[in-house]
C-alpha cells in the first residue's frame, strides 16, 4: 500500500454572473426537513452559478443591501409587517412555498403582497395562482 502523505483539497472558482444579491429569510428553528433541504440546496445552486445568495435576517436585507428577499418559512403578522417594510425599501420579495399550507393564517396575505411565488409542484401552482398569478414552479415534488 502506497501513501503519498500529501493532503489534497479541491478549489472551485466561480465568477459572479450577476451583481444581484439574494437573501433567504429563514427562522432559526426550522421545523421541516423538506424546507431546510430545499433552502440549502437552492441556495447552494445559486452560489455555484455565480450569484450572491445567503441565509439572512430581515434586517440583513436592508443593512447588507440585498436586492431580493426570499421568504416563506414562517407565516404570521410579524413576518407580514417585515415584508411590508422591505417593500417600502424597494426590495423584491419572492415567497418559496414547498407545501400546501394555504388554509393557515397569514399565508394568503403574504402570498398576495409578494412579487413572485415559487412553488414545488404544478398542483400547488394551480391553487397559488388564485391568490397571486405571478407563480413559478421549481419542481421537487411528485404529484
Amino acid at each position: 500500500m502506497y501513501s503519498y502523505g500529501t493532503p489534497s483539497i479541491a478549489i472551485k472558482a466561480v465568477k459572479p454572473v450577476s451583481k444581484i444579491k439574494i437573501g433567504w429569510v429563514c427562522p432559526i428553528n426550522w421545523e421541516s426537513a423538506q424546507t431546510r433541504i430545499r433552502v440549502l440546496n437552492v441556495n447552494k445552486y445559486l452560489r455555484s452559478i455565480g450569484y450572491f445568495s445567503d441565509i439572512v435576517t430581515y434586517s440583513d436585507i436592508i443593512e447588507k443591501k440585498i436586492d431580493i428577499a426570499i421568504v416563506g418559512k414562517a407565516f404570521d403578522e410579524t413576518n407580514y409587517k417585515n415584508i411590508e417594510l422591505l417593500k417600502q425599501h424597494g426590495k423584491i420579495i419572492f415567497c418559496d412555498l414547498c407545501e400546501s399550507i394555504l388554509e393557515f393564517a397569514w399565508v394568503k396575505e403574504i402570498l398576495a403582497i409578494c412579487d413572485r411565488i415559487i412553488v414545488c409542484s404544478f398542483e400547488l401552482e394551480k391553487e397559488t395562482k388564485k391568490i397571486n398569478p405571478r407563480t413559478t414552479v421549481i419542481e421537487d415534488a411528485w404529484e
